[in-house]
């Protein structure tokens, strides 16, 4: 009968060559050996604890699924390789950012190069007030051989046949992704961006996020001033003020509406003496 660590390692083999990954490709991205892996494989041993985020992340599983917690049967046959696909496919249904291409624009992304530029844009994007989702990178059959289409929960946010193919083709494609991110950041950023972004902001305002929080203003009513603000053509940057003018106006006025409050918003911080001082907004 199979002890624990042996599942586990049954399970890491069997996640791995679903993703057609080889032991020395899945070992590189962990950071371990390949005969390190191995033995997990086998049962012989196991990664240290502090690993398991990292191989979760990279097989696209949940640690319930590798340690065998909570294994709810939800196929006629019980195979757990396919119930594992199928809460995947679940989980990654509506993706907050896609960027997909065509067949001739593989080519491009085929080393890691493109990596280290979208987290060089993701740097970027911070020093602007953006957190940037995890983008989904792939090809796609159905596109054009040359073309390059950006995504957000399956809405099409910006598409482009590319006339050459050459070596700066991946700069521009980067630079188009920031570009969408930019303005359409209302249709990308959801609650749980917004969250980890106003956590993180907790660290510079705790008093402010704390009263926030004690209110209990939801995450909701914040997204939809948020956006509304970045639809009028604002940044993100502004967002310590735009919770500030939320907690005192939901504070003063219990009973105020979405709609007031992303007036009350707009008056206070994007317009001074008809001079427009948000960043990005010049009029």
């Amino acid at each position: 009968m199979e002890n624990l660590v042996e599942k586990f390692g049954k399970r890491i083999a069997e996640c791995r060559r679903s993703k057609s990954f080889t032991q020395d490709e899945l070992a590189n991205r962990l950071g371990v050996t390949p005969q390190a892996l191995s033995k997990w494989e086998k049962g012989i041993s196991s990664p240290d604890l502090t690993m398991l985020s990292a191989i979760c992340k990279i097989l696209d599983v949940s640690s319930d699924f590798l340690l065998g917690i909570n294994n709810k049967s939800i196929t006629e046959n019980g195979d757990e390789i396919i119930q594992n696909e199928i809460w995947s496919n679940l989980r990654l249904g509506l993706e907050p950012l896609e960027l997909i291409f065509g067949e001739n624009i593989v080519p491009i992304f085929k080393d890691s190069r493109f990596i280290d530029k979208i987290v060089e844009l993701r740097l970027q994007l911070s020093r602007e007030g953006i957190l940037m989702p995890i983008v989904s990178v792939k090809d796609q059959l159905y596109l054009k051989s040359n073309e390059i289409m950006i995504l957000a929960y399956q809405n099409v946010l910006y598409c482009e046949e590319i006339d050459f193919i050459n070596e700066n083709t991946l700069d521009y494609i980067i630079q188009k992704l920031g570009q969408v991110v930019r303005n359409k950041y209302a249709d990308i950023i959801n609650v749980d961006i917004l969250n980890d972004i106003i956590d993180n902001l907790k660290i510079k305002y705790p008093v402010l996020i704390n009263q926030i929080e004690f209110r209990q203003i939801p995450y909701g009513l914040i997204l939809d001033v948020v956006r509304a603000f970045i639809n009028r053509g604002n940044g993100m940057i502004y967002l310590p003020k735009i919770l500030e003018v939320i907690e005192r106006e939901v504070r003063e006025d219990g009973n105020i509406t979405t709609a007031e409050l992303i007036e009350k918003v707009y008056n206070q911080l994007e317009r001074k003496d008809n001079i427009w001082v948000v960043l990005g907004t010049r009029k």
